[in-house]
């Protein structure tokens, strides 16, 4: 174990932070109740972008206190709640999302981008309904034009079955440019963002801003999205139930997935055992 300080933690949220039916588990919950209490920083960095619907998602998980600061859009977005500022970093040009879709057209995978927090996408398909249903927002149909007309923080490609993805992973990996860079979120998800952006810049920003040592970090996350962070100077955590690239950059990975506690469970056995702290 790292025998840092503790400033700040800052987790993912799907298959780090929350259950797969995106629920907060209780020992999670109790162990980020009481950092809040001893005065340490708590973030959130999703790829999602940032909004109303991604604030109302953490009212359901019974927390005494609100985040310091959300990180949306794999890095894309900061939100400083301490300063109350937001930033947006490096979004891909409208020539940049063309070559991609022009790139990707083999694949036969539905693209989508956000506008705001509502997604609009070639194809309103069952997978865009089922998405919609899961995070109360809007999906519109429109043409491969609408996705390309202006700067966008990342274009989303939905493909119809987890098992082609290691074959588009691969052809996206053939096709690779100084512009882009593409990686997995979620067994049928492949996303393409400035290859500026992740989820660490985000974290390096604000501490920054705060003047936080990296190394008094910890950064919890379980896919290729949250690499990123795993990359900083502090303590890097991937959940068990993570992806092999994640884990193998990871400083630790738990002993438990995120359906039991595995974020909770890690700090408890480990930084609070390590540290002398009791909950």
């Amino acid at each position: 174990m790292k025998n840092n300080d503790l400033k700040l933690l800052v987790a993912d949220i799907d298959g780090t932070l929350v259950n797969e039916p995106r629920e907060m588990m209780p020992i999670t919950r109790a162990v980020l109740n009481d950092l809040h209490n001893r005065g340490i920083l708590l973030g959130i960095a999703s790829g999602r972008p940032i909004g109303e619907h991604l604030y109302a998602q953490k009212d359901g998980w019974n927390l005494n206190f609100d985040f310091d600061l959300w990180i949306g859009m794999n890095g894309g977005q900061l939100f400083d709640v301490i300063h109350g500022t937001r930033q947006d970093f490096h979004p891909l040009e409208p020539d940049t999302i063309r070559t991609i879709l022009d790139m990707m057209e083999p694949i036969g995978a539905n693209p989508f981008i956000y506008e705001g927090e509502d997604m609009f996408s070639l194809e309103v398909d069952e997978q865009m309904y089922a998405s919609m249903n899961r995070h109360s927002i809007q999906c519109t149909k429109v043409d491969r034009e609408y996705l390309c007309r202006q700067a966008t923080p990342k274009i989303l490609f939905r493909l119809k079955n987890a098992s082609d993805m290691p074959a588009a992973e691969q052809f996206a990996a053939q096709h690779s440019s100084p512009l882009y860079t593409a990686f997995k979120t979620q067994p049928t998800m492949l996303e393409f963002q400035d290859p500026r952006v992740n989820k660490g810049l985000g974290v390096q920003q604000f501490c920054r801003e705060h003047g936080i040592d990296e190394e008094d970090v910890i950064c919890f996350g379980d896919m290729s999205n949250d690499n990123g962070m795993m990359s900083l100077p502090g303590t890097s955590v991937c959940l068990c139930n993570g992806s092999d690239d994640t884990k193998a950059l990871a400083d630790y990975v738990t002993e438990y997935d995120n359906d039991h506690d595995g974020l909770g469970r890690w700090m408890l056995d480990h930084w609070y055992h390590d540290h002398g702290w009791i909950l």
